[in-house]
């Protein structure tokens, strides 16, 4: 496909999603072309890893379709769109693309903006990118949410999207920051008693500002190994923002005590398919999930429509699911989560739509002490059952 010129499309709005604190965000931008048909650019970023890594070019596409695509590449992301003008969009584009420059080489159809988007200068003055950032981070609430970004980008090693979490942007350290990115697992926090061998005039400037100290305790994925890292953080309790970040000690963990420390009940609803179609109409009417085959069927995960889970203390990575469903080749439907009002509302709302009676034949609820989907559908067994047996 020919690469369109700069002067050939004209740029009319642009939205982002607010999660740049989960080091992803979504970006929607439209354009109109010399004959006025309005056009839509679809973008995924990760700023930790993959860079640009997803890419959809929309043209004359009905609406329905475009919501569904949108929802398909943005509906995990907990987040909402906040409007961004040119400039903002180009900053966002082309400091994901720096993470991976290659990223935009799997994407077919990029070729048709590469021209001008190489073109395009990423020219945000600090003060800019600071406002940028406020509009797409959401608001900071608590003590426990700051602290849990703020744990989650030193791991990613994330600097730039910190810049609201900072009680005092002169305090920020990069030397905290991981010099590559690792993924945070789980993170603990702990209230500490204020720091008795300071001097009087610091306690009284501590109780003036409302600080607070918390440990962290992170547990990361390292290397294909294990990492509990310690930190120690003051937080303005008025502000919920980071006064200062201290890197106490690392610990490695054996895969044993990491699986220890990971431990939740599993709920879920064993199910045999009576519908031969059922499979292609709940993908047809959830676009949004994130769709992952395996040797054993089909997995389709439903996350929460906002990222309250970074509120909770322990911080846990897959608090963003709400519910997994799993078609099996052996004609089982199964659907998963970890918690059971989740499960509850859906078994309702199954009910009320008479699913049950028309598509599912129902066949039992499990409770597991600690998450087995994933390992049932990676063994080798045809039925959930037969993995339980062993």
């Amino acid at each position: 496909m020919k690469p369109l010129k700069a002067t050939q499309l004209r740029f009319v709005r642009a939205e982002a999603t607010n999660t740049r604190l989960m080091g992803v965000v979504g970006v929607i931008v439209y354009w109109q072309d010399e004959a006025e048909r309005e056009i839509a650019q679809i973008f995924h970023l990760d700023y930790e890893v993959y860079g640009i890594d997803g890419f959809y070019h929309v043209t004359g596409q009905a609406l329905k379709e475009l919501e569904a695509l949108i929802l398909s590449v943005t509906g995990g992301l907990g987040g909402s769109f906040v409007p961004i003008d040119f400039r903002e969009m180009v900053y966002l584009l082309k400091t994901a693309f720096s993470v991976d420059p290659n990223s935009i080489e799997a994407h077919v159809d990029f070729d048709v903006i590469s021209e001008m988007f190489l073109a395009w200068q990423e020219d945000l003055s600090i003060l800019e990118i600071l406002s940028l950032m406020e509009k797409i981070n959401p608001k900071i609430k608590t003590d426990i949410q700051a602290i849990n970004y703020m744990i989650m980008r030193l791991v990613g090693g994330d600097v730039m999207s910190t810049m609201t979490l900072w009680d005092d942007l002169t305090q920020l350290e990069t030397s905290i920051f991981f010099d590559k990115p690792y993924t945070l697992i789980k993170n603990t926090c702990h209230l500490l008693e204020e720091e008795p061998e300071g001097k009087l005039t610091d306690e009284i400037s501590i109780r003036i500002r409302n600080d607070k100290m918390y440990r962290a305790e992170a547990l990361i994925d390292f290397e294909h190994k294990y990492k509990l890292v310690i930190f120690n953080l003051k937080v303005n309790t008025l502000t919920h923002k980071i006064a200062s970040v201290a890197h106490v000690e690392d610990l490695m963990i054996s895969s044993i005590e990491a699986a220890f420390n990971l431990n939740k009940p599993e709920y879920m609803i064993v199910t045999q398919l009576k519908d031969a179609f059922f499979e292609r109409r709940f993908a047809d009417n959830n676009p949004e999930m994130m769709k992952q085959e395996y040797a054993q069927g089909q997995l389709y995960i439903e996350f929460n429509t906002d990222n309250a889970h970074v509120m909770e203390n322990p911080y846990f990575l897959n608090g963003d699911i709400y519910a997994m469903y799993f078609f099996s080749h052996a004609g089982q439907f199964l659907i998963a989560s970890l918690t059971k009002e989740n499960l509850e509302r859906i078994d309702q709302f199954l009910v009320k739509n008479e699913t049950y009676s028309e598509s599912l034949q129902f066949i039992c609820e499990l409770k597991t002490d600690d998450p087995i989907l994933f390992d049932y559908i990676n063994s080798s067994d045809q039925t959930i059952f037969d993995f339980l047996a062993h």
